[in-house]
């Protein structure tokens, strides 16, 4: 048995024995998701009969020690519950295995049971579904599985419509920091779904990442930054956004040292790729787009001068073992203005001596990521600002296109602070 197997029960083993090589797994990674699962279960199944009926295929339920019947409800939907008409033309047979996982709870350790599973399999594309979500058809599940499955492609990340004061730290900090790390302008670097192949799982599975924080405490990034930096085919694919049952949400300083601190970790693992690259290039993007979402809500100017003022004051000893001069400089001159003007020139510089600081560990980790999380607020409320003043959301989409040509350009100051704290 290979070493990376060997976290698998022996009970998971005899299943997976069982159902033998498979040409499509689907991964369904659940914690108490009774309320939407069934409908992620009969999309797979559908799926399955009507766009793979001449493939293996296998639906398979990492469950994380779910108290809501979630596993239950997996197991009790046949293929008949999909579709009767077209599972009866079915010409192979379509497996389904529900199990909990072993080890450290979260989803890292469920993602990697259901590589680990493809794996053994040798499955020739795989596909990570939201067990949340709501709407999920065939046709979404074969829009992510097929290029993987056909068309040979490595990873499969989606492309959401968004407005432009959607998705802010995406917008703002993970997306254009990526794009300019790694040479791709990857639109969903955190989409919890995704499909790949099993060249990639495979890959990923063997890799000693899985027990480090960098996996643990943001296994999406760094699978989508795994992906970016290795020898692999990604492309994206237009989708519709689904809406999610409503669950509660970190406080920001928390989301921050969670997402920024895994994309601080995925440079360290990275290094060598991301400091040689320059530029960015589009990615093979498939699919009609959908109708473009309007706005989260309507942008309303909101001064946080005070607020940034407030922050410069109370982290002033941090801020100076993080940030150049010049930068602190350019902070309360920015917080002098009214409405405030925090331009992306001086945030982008912000992010970058905070992410070579981290690296040179200029202070304890966690608390160096909280310390950015006032001052991302203060961005965020300034940018949301200036979007009430532009006529269109496609001016919008163009200014945060600038901000995207912000983080290339300055990379060079960001790979010689990094190399110079080695």
């Amino acid at each position: 048995m290979d070493a990376r197997d060997s976290f698998l029960s022996d009970a998971l083993l005899r299943e997976l024995m069982a159902v033998g090589q498979v040409d499509v797994l689907v991964g369904v990674p659940t914690l108490d998701n009774a309320a939407t699962v069934g409908g992620v279960v009969r999309a797979v199944q559908g799926a399955f009969a009507r766009h793979f009926p001449r493939q293996r295929t296998l639906l398979f339920n990492s469950d994380g020690g779910s108290s809501d019947g979630t596993p239950e409800i997996v197991r009790s939907l046949g293929p008949a519950d999909a579709d009767t008409v077209l599972a009866s033309h079915v010409l192979r047979t379509m497996h389904r295995i529900s199990v909990p996982y072993h080890g450290l709870p979260g989803r890292a350790t469920a993602l990697r049971v259901v590589f680990a599973a493809a794996d053994l399999l040798q499955a020739r594309a795989v596909a990570v579904l939201d067990p949340d979500a709501q709407g999920v058809t065939p046709e979404r599940i074969a829009a992510l599985l097929t290029p993987a499955a056909r068309e040979r492609l490595d990873l499969i990340v989606p492309v959401y419509p968004r407005a432009p004061d959607d998705g802010l730290l995406v917008s703002q900090l993970v997306r254009p920091f990526v794009r300019a790390a790694y040479g791709y302008r990857l639109s969903e670097p955190l989409a919890v779904e995704f499909a790949c192949s099993g060249k990639f799982a495979a890959h990923c599975g063997g890799l000693d990442a899985w027990d480090a924080d960098v996996a643990r405490d943001g296994v999406d990034l760094w699978l989508k930054t795994t992906g970016l930096a290795g020898d692999f085919r990604v492309a994206e694919v237009n989708l519709k956004r689904l809406e999610t049952t409503t669950r509660s949400r970190p406080a920001v300083p928390d989301i921050l040292a969670q997402v920024v601190g895994t994309l601080f970790g995925c440079l360290e693992a990275h290094a060598d790729t991301w400091r040689g690259r320059a530029g960015s290039e589009r990615l093979p993007t498939l699919g009609d787009a959908p109708a473009a979402t309007p706005s989260a809500h309507a942008p309303e100017g909101r001064d946080a001068s005070d607020a940034l003022r407030r922050a410069l004051r109370d982290l002033d000893p941090l801020l100076a073992k993080v940030l150049e001069p010049a930068t602190r400089a350019a902070l309360h001159q920015a917080a002098a203005t009214q409405p405030l003007r925090f331009e992306d020139g001086l945030w982008v510089a912000t992010v970058y001596e905070f992410a070579a600081g981290w690296h040179r560990r200029a202070m304890r980790r966690d608390h160096l990521i909280r310390a950015l999380a006032p001052l991302y607020l203060c961005r965020a409320a300034a940018f949301l600002n200036e979007l009430a003043s532009l006529s269109s959301p496609a001016a919008g989409a163009s200014r945060l296109e600038t901000l995207g040509l912000e983080y290339e350009r300055a990379k060079a100051g960001l790979v010689e602070r990094w190399t110079h704290s080695e």
